[in-house]
Formats: structure tokens, C-alpha cells, sequence
């Protein structure tokens, strides 16, 4: 399993017209970029450890990379987390269960897609990895993996 088959299915369910698949399509698409650049993070050799506070240093990483794309991916993560949050916690709002509105959650997936994926090649990839190391061992306290297994 991966993140972005959790987009795909997010696109699949985002051309639906009732409110449950497109309130699920809002949930996988952010799931599905989580997952995506926290499996681009654990390329750096950090390992974030599962729980809430995965998805605030996940983000703090990709906005303390100091590459365009990790930070770029860092915001609109943020931005999808907030829809996704009205979208399974808040019943009582409708646009949540717009098609238009999660279509467009999950262009902003694959947005973030894109900009994570440009940050896992060259000449991105050796200065994101440094910096995004850097941060998470220097401020966030987040130990590497062991790199030599």
C-alpha cells in the first residue's frame, strides 16, 4: 500500500455526487499526501514516530527544508489537513460533500505529490535531505535511523 494509491482512490471517489464519498474522497486525498511525503522523509532517515504530532513535524520538515517544492508541499499539506478535519469531524458543513470541492482536494494531493517528488531527485534532493536532517535532530529532537542496516 502506498500513499498515492490512497489518491487514486481519492480521485475515484471525488467524482461521485454524495456527501459520504466526497467527505472521503477530502480524507484520502490528505491521507494519501501524508503518507507520500512521510515516506519521502524516512528516505532522509527520519523516522517519525507514529500519532498526532506526526502530522505537525512532518510539515514542519517540509517548511524547514529550505527547497522551494518541500516547503510548497509543507502549506498545502497544512491546508488539506484543515479541510480534511471539517470534512470528518464536522458534519454540521456542506462543502465537505461538494464533488467540485474534493476534486479539487485532490488536485491539490497531487500537487503536493509532484512537489515531493521533486524533492526526492537531483539537484533537489542532496540539500533537502541535509536540511530537513538537520532540523529534525536539531530542533525537533527526532533521532535518525540507524543508516548502516
Amino acid at each position: 500500500m502506498t500513499g498515492k494509491q490512497f489518491i487514486v482512490l481519492a480521485k475515484k471517489l471525488a467524482a461521485e455526487v454524495g456527501p459520504a464519498e466526497c467527505r472521503s474522497a477530502v480524507s484520502r486525498a490528505y491521507y494519501g499526501a501524508f503518507h507520500v511525503a512521510l515516506a519521502l522523509l524516512a528516505r532522509t532517515g527520519i523516522l517519525l514516530p507514529p500519532g498526532p504530532e506526526a502530522h505537525q513535524k512532518l510539515r514542519f520538515c517540509l517548511l524547514q527544508s529550505g527547497e522551494i517544492p518541500g516547503a510548497e508541499a509543507g502549506e498545502k499539506l497544512e491546508s488539506l489537513r484543515r479541510d480534511r478535519n471539517l470534512a470528518d469531524y464536522d458534519l454540521r458543513q456542506s462543502r465537505s460533500e461538494a464533488s467540485n470541492f474534493a476534486q479539487r482536494q485532490v488536485q491539490i494531493a497531487l500537487e503536493i505529490l509532484n512537489c515531493v517528488e521533486m524533492c526526492g531527485v537531483e539537484p533537489t534532493w542532496s540539500q533537502f535531505r541535509t536540511n530537513v536532517r538537520a532540523y529534525a535532530t536539531n530542533v525537533l529532537r527526532i533521532a535518525l535511523a540507524d543508516e548502516s542496516k
